[in-house]
């Protein structure tokens, strides 16, 4: 039996990517700590970094996915 090949387009693997990551979604308008949570249990981890040059690196993925948020939800959840 002869399998059949499927692909898709760049754009749609890019979109697919995007979506796997949590960067698909929009961003709330006013982000909270419950939204903290549910896209650190999405990540499943956040590597604390200990490094402060501009801000803390670890900052940055839920930064990426909410826009501003209460960085002290993050802290409280982590510690």
């Amino acid at each position: 039996m002869a399998r059949r090949r499927e692909s898709i387009s760049l754009s749609e693997a890019r979109r697919i990517a995007l979506a796997a990551q949590g960067l698909a979604q929009p961003r709330p308008a006013q982000a909270g700590p419950a939204d903290v949570r549910r896209v650190v249990r999405a990540l499943g981890l956040v590597q604390i970094d200990s490094v402060n040059v501009l801000v803390r690196s670890h900052y940055l993925p839920l930064y990426s996915r909410l826009g501003d948020y209460p960085v002290q939800a993050l802290d409280d959840a982590a510690y």
